[in-house]
């Protein structure tokens, strides 16, 4: 008996523990995943790899092992050894240069040669395969034995010319790949693409990858564009990741880039740099999953790294000599042909020697070597002028024997000859766009350095013209003493004949899109290729005239008429530099992509850290919330990044904000600054200063930011009205010492926050005079503090003239009055400063992180004393190699996935922009918003703020985010009666204003007199039917709580039945967009700088009787309801906005789950001891 019972418990045990594992099980499948349901990938790409298929320049004829096909087929076979699942791809620009084109006419092309001797899987298209024409990359490609792609060009007949995926399996994993190029093919060989059209690649993909889904396991994408955007229209890696969010991986190509492995959301994107010197190799893990096969995670299964073929510190990978014996043939040809004497050069190089390394003298100054090519070209296009660039930084012709690979040293590309027949005018702005490959020459500067946004070749040097090019001057005003070889000027209408080559006729200067002469009919009177065939490429010609002009021999020969001026320097520091330089104790920098030299001018800040002690501060201002990345904000992530590597580079770097920088974007407003604070802490922020929209939800919320983020407010003149004392949620001034120096911040706020916030928000704050502020505190601290700096960090407007350089506003007159501070940090108003006001340094970097400020504080090593404050400012947007930072990026991504439902809804479509200039009058949104103020209080006048609105709308989708960002402030609607003279008198204010944006209103007409005195300017108001607005009769209206409590200095006074909805403005405004589901509106003058000439019919006057509505403007219908789009019948249909979500989860019903099992063990086990008691008893 006792034996069964015990037995019948063990059952009751096993069940139970049964019961227990059958609930914890399915809590982590991945625990107990088998190693045979693993499929390891390997996708192995190439790109750029320019004609390298074996290890030779034949340009230079020498041996090149930084890498080739054949060195990459060693590698490919040494990683197929190893994982039999390996998927082989190249990104395209293949066929071109390194002496490609001896070979396009041969039976196959030794670049496909070699592509199809190695297992090439796919060959995705770039832009330079379209440099031949169509027919001969159709003849070139189809040698090719994998699969072609090229998804988003099309032929005439709107067919693809090659396909735009395939799918390949391998492990039993079915890939699709995706193949897109860059669509501005359509530029730069636009004469080779007529009849064909290349659309957005990454829409073009998001179309392919909907198709594709159901048909594989995982997705690629072969993109030939680079990770950033270029110049649209979806020309980038991030912008295809965006697209398809479920792409594995992406392989990026076209900006000879090394990306070892950067992420846009899930999606990794790889590059593997150029020219043979580097793989790709990208791994995924694809796990059996319920009968399929994923990749579980994609940030820990799908990884990526570049490898190089000639590592530093490291033996070039070998040749593969089965694939070098079968392309010996054409590597034979190919030395031959480079090989071939061609004439002779007397009396020394082409290219002088430069000055200075790694910044090459051809492009400082003229050489034989560019008057050779301009002459070259001038001679067989019977040209007046004519323009070249420099396409290697090494470019020369050395003296002696003269061989085919030597013109090809000059002339890398197979260009052909145009000859333009322009003006006077188009030349100038052709000049212009070139010269812009300059930096522009700022104070302490010590060489000349060039735009790294601009390639070398997109820079063009000029002859048959004298001219000089003025670097102090701002980029599109450098061309001055513009005149004839003889002297005489030249004038805009005079024609002239330009020879230039096929590539800068097609995308610079007559692309039809973007071209500098689109529209102007410029007409191409001579074509080298269509008289010449192959004969008439640039490089052929070269060689033409040395042989049959110069019959054989030349000698360097050059103009001297063009020069670089606008630049000066201290003769003793430029020696040293160039010394220094040259010696290597300094070095001229790169762009991140190496293919730009010299981006960044050598400094005295330079040359003062090599032997002093450099504290620097970095400084960015206004930022306004502007963590995402778009259009000219950078975004929080690159912001961070770019403080990170300033911050390596000097350990002794403080960095400081000046204010407003929470409140402007939609993440930021939703979540009320909460991510600011945060994205503030991870730079590592000091101090800042207190910006007016600091205050735009009260003063609650501003210790709190403070707190989170981990710096303090600083501000010397905010004072509370009740205690008269300075407000206890920020410090007066701050001392950070940094390698022993102490630097102290003096705080300052600017008066105008009294109504550049809300009034009310600081009716019991007092904002003091800055100048007496820091006189008062910058003597105590100079007293009572040991400190070797002080820094005025405000929130003080300045603008910087861009000619005179003069720098005015609130911060310059705070340099000229305040006694005892060394330099200013300004803001506030949105500006590039960069100066100095009695020979103190003022800085301000624009606004939304878009630039970034710096002040160089140089100290004496052994005084300590401070030497000298170099200050400057750099426009990070015009940046393409910035680096985001992975801890901001990811406190982004969290925040962004948040609020992706709320900010991603789409609210309505547009179809015309609603552009907007808060400084130049009306606009189409002002009018518009004030519309929708007008129908949604149901009167007859809106009036609002043209600072309030932030932005313009574009057309096309308008999402909940937009709105965000249109209008960031939660200013409400507030309604009133207004006497016909009030009226006049708030209008007025608007009108050509000072220091703000002007008035946007809708529901009246007024004509003004722009020439009239501030006051005076209205002659005549009507409402829209005409009527007359009579000084003495109330009229209904709508503005915002802003201008009514006084904000921008409105006054509203006189206005009866007042009353504040507490409605914002965007909210009401969204209600009426999305009932309208399209939007068509039709913008009407009705502000008009100009007499009023409307006749008034004798007799009664609409709205002359009490009872009459006179005249509001609005639209109706025949029932009376209000019409928003003046192209339809629409009606309101007031909505609230969705509630989403659900307040259980995943993570709470485990929870239940296991508590309810714990409770069930309990009660088991509690029984059984029970029993054992009563056993024993």
């Amino acid at each position: 008996m006792f034996k069964k019972l015990r037995s019948k418990r063990y059952i009751a045990s096993f069940v139970s523990l049964i019961m227990i594992l059958s609930f914890i099980t399915p809590m982590d499948l991945k625990v107990f995943a088998s190693e045979k349901d693993v499929t390891n990938i390997q996708i192995v790409a190439t790109s750029d790899m320019h004609g390298r298929f074996m290890p030779y320049d034949y340009a230079t004829g020498s041996e090149d092992l930084n890498g080739s096909m054949a060195q990459i087929s060693t590698m490919v076979k040494e990683l197929r050894s190893k994982n039999e699942n390996v998927l082989l791809v190249d990104n395209g620009d293949t066929i071109q240069d390194n002496s490609s084109s001896l070979f396009l006419k041969d039976e196959i092309h030794p670049m496909v040669l070699a592509m199809n001797e190695m297992g090439y899987d796919v060959w995705n298209l770039g832009n330079h395969e379209f440099n031949y024409g169509m027919n001969t990359l159709k003849t070139v490609s189809s040698k090719f034995n994998g699969e072609v792609l090229c998804g988003n060009v099309f032929d005439s007949a709107k067919k693809p010319i090659e396909k735009s995926y395939t799918i390949v399996e391998k492990g039993g994993v079915k890939i699709g790949i995706i193949g897109m190029v860059t669509p501005h093919i359509m530029k730069w060989d636009s004469e080779n693409l007529k009849g064909y059209t290349a659309t957005n690649p990454a829409e073009e993909a998001k179309k392919v990858a909907d198709e594709l889904r159901g048909q594989v396991d995982i997705m690629i994408g072969l993109i030939h564009a680079g990770i950033d955007e270029e110049y649209g229209n979806g020309d980038s890696a991030r912008e295809l990741a965006k697209a398809v969010p479920d792409l594995a991986a992406i392989v990026a190509g076209h900006a000879h880039s090394t990306i070892q492995g950067e992420r846009e959301g899930d999606v990794i994107i790889t590059e593997p740099y150029r020219q043979a010197n580097a793989l790709s190799v990208i791994d995924i893990k694809v796990t059996e999953k319920d009968g399929k096969k994923v990749i579980e995670n994609r940030k820990d299964d799908v990884k990526s790294k570049v490898v190089s073929v000639s590592p530093k510190g490291g033996k070039p990978a070998l040749v593969d000599q089965d694939l070098a014996a079968k392309l010996k043939p054409q590597h034979d040809r190919a030395i031959a042909d480079a090989k071939t004497v061609i004439g002779e050069l007397k009396g020394g190089d082409l290219a002088p020697k430069s000055e200075i390394k790694d910044i090459p003298q051809a492009q400082l100054e003229p050489t034989a070597m560019m008057d050779l090519i301009n002459k070259v070209q001038m001679f067989y296009g019977n040209a007046d002028v004519s323009s070249a660039a420099l396409f290697r930084d090494d470019a020369n012709m050395k003296e002696g024997p003269i061989t085919k690979s030597g013109t090809t040293s000059i002339y890398k590309f197979d260009n052909t000859l145009r000859v333009l027949k322009v003006n006077g005018k188009q030349l100038k702005k052709y000049m212009e766009w070139s010269a812009s490959y300059y930096n522009t020459f700022k104070p302490g500067d010590l060489t000349v350095s060039f735009n790294q946004n601009v390639r070398n070749y997109n820079y063009d040097m000029f002859r048959g013209v004298k001219y000089n090019i003025d670097i102090s001057k701002e980029a599109g005003s450098r061309i001055v003493d513009l005149t004839h070889m003889d002297g005489t000027p030249i004038k805009d209408d005079e024609i002239i004949k330009l020879a230039v080559n096929d590539y800068r006729a097609n995308t610079t200067l007559l692309n039809d899109q973007t071209g500098l002469f689109k529209g102007e009919n410029v007409e191409v009177i001579y074509d080298s290729f269509k008289s010449m065939g192959d004969d008439g490429r640039i490089r052929d010609l070269i060689k033409k005239y040395i042989v049959e002009e110069k019959k054989g021999v030349i000698t360097p020969e050059k103009d001297e008429n063009w020069a670089l001026t606008g630049y000066k320097w201290d003769a003793s520091d430029r020696a040293s530099v160039v010394k220094l330089i040259n010696e290597g104790k300094l070095s001229i920098p790169r762009s991140a992509d190496g293919r730009t030299p010299n981006v960044r001018s050598i400094t005295t800040r330079d040359l003062l850290m090599l032997d002093n002690d450099i504290v620097d501060v970095l400084s960015f201002n206004d930022f306004h919330g502007a963590l995402k990345s778009e259009g000219k904000n950078i975004g929080a992530a690159k912001l961070a990044g770019e403080i990170s590597r300033l911050k390596a580079e000097n350990p002794n770097t403080i960095v400081v904000a000046a204010g407003d920088l929470f409140q402007g974007s939609p993440m930021s407003n939703l979540k009320k600054g909460e991510p600011v604070a945060e994205f503030l802490k991870l730079i590592g922020l000091e101090v800042s200063a207190v910006g007016n929209h600091e205050f735009d939800w009260g003063q609650d919320l501003i210790p709190g930011w403070s707190k989170t983020g981990e710096f303090d407010f600083l501000a010397t003149n905010i004072y509370d009205k009740a205690t008269e004392e300075p407000v206890e949620w920020a410090k007066p001034y701050k001392i950070i010492e940094k390698d022993g120096k102490k630097i102290a911040f003096i705080g300052i706020a600017t008066p105008e926050t009294a109504y550049k916030t809300k009034p009310e928000n600081v009716k019991n704050l007092e904002f003091k005079d800055p100048v007496e502020s820091v006189n008062i505190w910058a003597q105590k601290i100079r007293e009572t503090e040991k400190v070797d700096a002080i820094i005025a960090l405000t929130h003080l407007g300045a603008s910087q003239d861009s000619k005179t350089k003069e720098v005015t506003g609130e911060a310059a007159d705070l340099a000229k009055n305040a006694k005892g501070i060394d330099a200013v940090i300004s803001a506030h108003s949105h500006q590039y400063v960069n100066g100095t006001v009695n020979d103190i340094p003022v800085v301000q970097a624009r606004n939304n992180g878009r630039s970034l400020a710096r002040l160089s504080l140089a100290f004496n090593k052994d005084s300590g004393k401070l030497l000298k404050i170099m200050n400057s400012v750099e426009d990070l947007y015009l940046r393409k190699d910035l680096v985001e930072d992975p801890a901001v990026k990811n406190m982004y991504d969290e925040y962004n996935k948040d609020l992706e439902p709320i900010l991603n809804e789409e609210i309505a479509t547009l179809d015309t922009d609603l552009t907007h200039d808060r400084d130049e009058g009306l606009s189409v949104l002002g009018q518009f918003t004030t519309k929708l103020m007008a129908e949604a209080a149901g009167v007859q006048i809106g009036i609002t703020n043209g600072g309030g609105i932030r932005t313009p709308i574009e057309k096309g989708s308008i999402t909940m985010g937009k709105m965000y960002e249109v209008f960031p402030f939660d200013n409400t609607l507030v309604t009133m009666k207004l006497k016909g003279s009030d009226l006049k008198r708030v209008v007025e204010h608007g009108i050509m204003p000072d220091g703000f944006g002007w008035g946007q209103f809708y529901g009246i007409k007024v004509y003004y007199d722009k020439d009239a005195k501030a006051g005076e300017r209205i002659t005549s108001m009507r409402l829209l039917d005409g009527t007359p607005i009579d000084m003495e009769k109330y009229y209904t209206v709508v503005t915002n709580d802003f201008m009514y409590d006084k904000g921008d200095n409105y006054d509203f006074s006189g206005a009866m039945d007042v009353v504040d909805t507490g409605e914002p403005i965007r909210d009401s405004m969204v209600k009426i967009i999305k009932s309208m589901g399209h939007i068509s509106f039709n913008y009407e003058d009705h502000l008009i700088a100009g007499e009023d000439t409307t006749i008034d019919e004798p007799g009664e006057n609409p709205g002359e009787n009490p009872g009459e509505n006179p005249g509001d403007g609005l639209d109706k219908d025949e029932n009376g309801t209000i019409i928003v789009d003046q192209n339809s019948k629409t009606q309101i249909n007031k909505t609230n906005l969705p509630k989403t979500g659900s307040i259980v989860g995943a993570s709470q019903l485990i929870t239940l789950g296991s508590l309810i099992i714990l409770v069930g063990v309990y009660l088991f086990l509690n029984d059984k001891y029970k029993k054992k008691k009563e056993n024993v008893a």
